[in-house]
C-alpha cells in the first residue's frame, strides 16, 4: 500500500513539474542555412515585446537545419518534429550523439507569413505530448540595383527600370505615386518583374532616390532592423514630346456602363490650341486605325488653368501600356496618359487567424484580429472599411489592382450579427458574420456539493467519504470562470453519467444526462449576447434518480463521470468522482460461544475457574476504520447476556450460570467471514449466584 501511495504522490508531482515546466524542456535550438547558424542562446531578442529567435535568410525557397538541444533534466524526454502553416519537414528527424535532436525543413512563406514560430512535441514517458513553440524573426540578406537604366526620356511618357534582386518578393509594391521630385516614382510589377516606374513631369536633367520599402526588414550598417533599402538614384535627361502632353487632375478613372454614355467630368491641362466645345478621340496609337478607348469632349476653361471636359470611355486602359493620343479625327493633336479601369468590386475575400491558412469562411469571433483578403477589379485606389471593425491599417504588403489585405481586430463588445464590408463608403454586397465561441474549456468550473459545500470538480483527487445524512448531491457550476482574462470559449456541453453501486460493488442504478449546457456568467463580456436557452444553473440528483442519495446505505458508492459531449480524444477531459456514504459505526447482535473462558467472582480466593464452552448473544458495536473502504477496526464493545458451561455436558457436577455481562473484544480484521475467533475482556453479575464477576478469554463467534 505504502509503495501505491508513494507511485502515486511522485506522478502527480511529475505531472505538476512538466506543467510548470513546459517552456524550459529545451535549452536551445539552432538553425543553420547558407547564410549563417544561428542560436536562440545569443540571437533571441525582444521583437514586439515577445522573445523570438533572430535568423537571416537570401533565398524564400532555401532549406534550413535545426537542432534542438533538450534541457538535462529533460534529456530522457522524446523530442519530435511535424509539418505546420508555416514549414514542412522534409527530412527525418535524428538524435546525434546523445545530446540533440536534428532534423531540415523548408518554410512555405516565410516572407507573407505575419508570425513564424518553429514547434517542437516532446513526449513524457507515459506517452503524453507537448508542445514547445520559439517564436522565429527572419531578416533578409538582399543584393539590389538596376537591370539597365535609359538616359533619355521625353515628358508625358512613362518609363520602367527593372530592379535585380535576390528577394523581389519582398519589396513592397505601391499603387500610388510619389510626387515629391518633378520625376514622379511608384514600385510595380512590370512582365513579372519588379520595377520603378517613373513619369516625368517637367524637362531638363532630373534625379530622384528612390527608397525601396520593405516587408521582412533588414539589417542597416548598425546593425538595427530597417524596413527599407536605398538610395538607389534614379537620373534622366528629361526632353520636350513632339506633342504637347496634357496631364488631368485624375489618374484612375473610374467607369460602368452607365458613365460610359452620360460621362465622367475631369480636367486636364489648358494649352492654346486646345479647341472648346469640341470633341477628341482617345486612342492608344498614333497610327490611323488604332483602337478606339474613349470621346473627350472639351466643355469650358476654367479660372485654374485646366480645361473641364467629359470623358466616355468605351473600353479600359492602363497608364502602364502607353500613352493616349488625343485625335482630331484621325490626325494626333496632344497626348496625355490616365487609367482607364472598372469600378471598385469585390467578388471574394478570405479570412486568416495567425498561424492559420486562408479560407473563404465569413465567420468571425470577438476579440480576434484577422486579416481580410479582398479580390475583385480596381481594389488598389478603393478605400475599404468592415462595420463596426477597427482597421489597424491597410496591408501594403498586399495592394493591387486584383488583391487588397485588410488587418483587422473584431471588438469584444461587438453588438452585429453582420458586418458589411464597404467600398468607398457604399455596401459592396459582402458582409463578415460574428459568431459566439464555442470552444471546449476544462470542467473546472463545475461544482459539487455533497453536503461540504460547493468544491471544484479538480479539486476530487480521489473518493470522498460522506459521513453526514446524504440530503442531496448538487453540482453548481461557476459561471464566471467559463470567459476569463478575454478568453472566450462560450457554450460549455458535457455529459453527466452517475452510476450507483453496492457495499459489494452490484450495480443499484445508472443515469445519463447527456448535452448539459452551461452559459458564461454575467462578468463575460459576451455574456448578453449569447443563447441561453435550455442553458442549466444546476443539477439536483435526486431529481433524476429512483434511488435517492438519502437512501443509500453504508458503503454505497456514487460515481460521475464529466467529459464533453463533443468527443475531443484527450482523456485528460474526461474526470471522475467517487462519492462513498461512510458510518462511524455499526450495531449488531453476536451469538458466540466462549471456550476457556476464566471467570473470578468478586469476594472468592483464588484466580477463577476455567470454564467450558459457553454461551453468548452480544447486542454490540462495531467500529470503521476512517478512509477506508468496509474495514472495522479491530475491537467492539457491547452488552448481553452469558451462559456459563451451557454446553459443557463432559462434567455432571459443573456450575452453570447465566449472567449480564458488559463486555469488550478483539477481532481479526483481514476478512469478512461468518465465523472468527475472538479474545473477550468484560464483566457482570451472575443472576444464579448473585455476585459480581470478571471474565477473560477466547471464544468462536458466529455472524448471523
Amino acid at each position: 500500500m505504502r509503495k501505491l501511495v508513494f507511485v502515486v504522490v511522485m506522478s502527480l508531482v511529475v505531472n505538476c513539474l512538466y506543467s510548470q515546466n513546459r517552456d524550459l524542456l529545451i535549452e536551445h535550438v539552432e538553425l543553420l542555412n547558407t547564410t549563417g547558424f544561428f542560436t536562440s542562446k545569443k540571437d533571441t531578442k525582444l521583437v514586439n515585446g515577445e522573445k523570438q529567435l533572430i535568423f537571416e535568410f537570401t533565398d524564400v525557397t532555401e532549406e534550413y537545419i535545426v537542432r534542438v538541444f533538450p534541457a538535462k533534466k529533460f534529456s530522457d524526454l522524446r523530442f519530435d518534429f511535424f509539418s505546420t502553416s508555416d514549414y514542412e519537414v522534409i527530412d527525418s528527424v535524428f538524435f546525434i550523439d546523445d545530446s540533440f535532436y536534428q532534423t531540415k525543413i523548408r518554410f512555405k512563406k516565410i516572407i507573407d507569413n505575419p508570425q513564424l514560430s518553429l514547434k517542437v512535441r516532446s513526449f513524457t514517458k507515459e506517452g503524453r505530448a507537448m508542445i514547445t513553440e520559439v517564436k522565429l524573426f527572419p531578416v533578409a540578406v538582399m543584393d539590389y540595383g538596376f537591370v539597365q537604366k535609359p538616359e533619355d526620356m521625353f515628358i508625358g511618357e512613362e518609363n520602367f527600370i527593372e530592379i535585380a534582386t535576390n528577394l523581389p518578393k519582398n519589396i513592397v509594391l505601391q499603387a500610388n505615386w510619389d510626387t515629391d521630385y518633378p520625376l514622379h516614382t511608384r514600385i510595380v510589377n512590370h512582365k513579372g518583374n519588379v520595377a520603378i516606374n517613373i513619369n516625368a513631369t517637367k524637362t531638363g536633367q532630373m534625379q530622384v532616390p528612390v527608397f525601396l520599402k520593405l516587408k521582412r526588414p533588414v539589417r542597416d550598417s548598425l546593425g538595427k532592423f530597417s524596413y527599407e533599402i536605398g538610395p538607389l538614384n534614379v537620373e534622366f535627361n528629361v526632353k520636350a514630346g513632339r506633342l504637347a502632353f496634357l496631364n488631368t487632375d485624375i489618374k484612375d478613372i473610374s467607369v460602368d456602363e452607365k458613365n460610359r454614355y452620360e460621362g465622367v467630368e475631369i480636367q486636364i491641362d489648358n494649352n492654346p490650341n486646345l479647341q472648346i466645345q469640341k470633341t477628341y478621340r482617345l486612342v492608344e496609337s498614333e497610327e490611323p486605325g488604332a483602337a478606339l478607348v474613349g470621346e473627350l469632349f472639351t466643355k469650358a476653361r476654367l479660372t485654374n488653368n485646366r480645361v473641364l471636359c467629359v470623358l466616355r470611355a468605351f473600353n479600359y486602359h492602363n497608364q502602364t501600356d502607353g500613352v493616349l493620343y488625343l485625335n482630331d479625327g484621325e490626325i494626333p493633336k496632344f497626348i496625355t496618359n490616365f487609367s482607364i479601369i472598372p469600378l471598385a468590386k469585390i467578388e471574394n475575400f478570405e479570412i486568416m487567424r495567425t498561424g492559420g491558412e486562408w479560407t473563404k469562411s465569413s465567420v468571425v469571433y470577438p476579440g480576434e484580429e484577422i486579416i481580410v483578403r479582398l479580390e475583385g477589379q480596381s481594389l488598389s485606389k478603393a478605400k475599404f472599411a468592415i462595420e463596426d471593425l477597427i482597421i489597424s491599417k491597410e496591408d501594403t504588403l498586399v495592394n493591387r489592382n486584383e488583391v487588397v489585405e485588410l488587418r483587422a481586430k473584431v471588438p469584444i463588445n461587438i453588438r452585429k450579427k453582420n458586418l458589411n464590408i464597404l467600398i468607398n463608403n457604399s455596401l459592396s454586397g459582402k458582409s463578415l458574420n460574428v459568431a459566439e465561441y464555442e470552444v471546449f474549456r476544462p470542467l473546472d468550473y463545475i461544482l459539487i456539493d455533497y453536503g461540504n459545500g460547493p468544491k471544484n470538480l479538480f479539486d476530487f483527487a480521489g473518493p470522498e467519504f460522506s459521513t453526514k445524512y446524504l440530503k442531496d448531491l448538487v453540482i453548481s457550476f461557476d459561471n464566471d470562470k467559463i470567459d476569463e482574462n478575454e478568453k472566450f470559449y462560450g457554450n460549455q456541453y458535457f455529459d453527466l453519467e452517475v452510476k450507483i453501486t453496492g457495499s459489494k460493488g452490484e450495480i443499484l442504478e445508472i443515469l445519463t444526462l447527456n448535452s448539459n449546457k452551461v452559459s458564461p456568467g454575467s462578468a463575460s463580456p459576451r455574456h448578453q449576447y449569447y443563447n441561453k436557452k435550455n442553458a442549466i444553473n444546476e443539477i439536483r440528483l435526486n431529481q433524476f434518480l429512483s434511488r435517492k442519495t438519502f437512501d443509500l446505505d453504508t458503503w454505497h458508492r456514487i460515481q460521475l463521470v464529466f467529459k464533453p459531449t463533443k468527443a475531443t480524444g484527450n482523456r485528460s477531459d474526461t474526470k471522475i468522482v467517487d462519492i462513498i456514504v461512510q458510518k462511524s459505526m455499526r450495531f449488531d447482535i453476536d451469538v458466540s460461544f466462549p471456550a476457556g473462558l476464566i471467570t473470578k467472582k468478586i469476594g472468592e480466593p483464588g484466580y477463577g475457574d476455567l470454564g467450558g464452552i459457553s454461551l453468548a448473544m452480544i447486542a454490540q458495536f462495531s467500529f470503521y476504520q476512517k478512509d477506508k473502504i468496509s474495514r472495522f477496526k479491530p475491537y467492539k464493545i457491547g452488552a448481553g447476556f452469558i451462559a456459563i458451561n451451557a454446553l459443557n455436558f463432559a462434567d455432571s457436577n459443573i456450575t452453570r450460570d447465566v449472567g449480564v455481562v458488559f463486555i469488550g473484544s478483539l477481532y481479526p480484521t483481514t476478512k469478512e467471514t461468518r465465523m472468527t475467533f475472538p479474545l473477550y475482556l468484560g464483566g457482570g453479575y451472575l443472576l444464579s449466584t448473585e455476585k459480581w464477576f470478571f471474565l477473560l478469554g477466547p471464544g468462536i463467534r458466529v455472524r448471523l
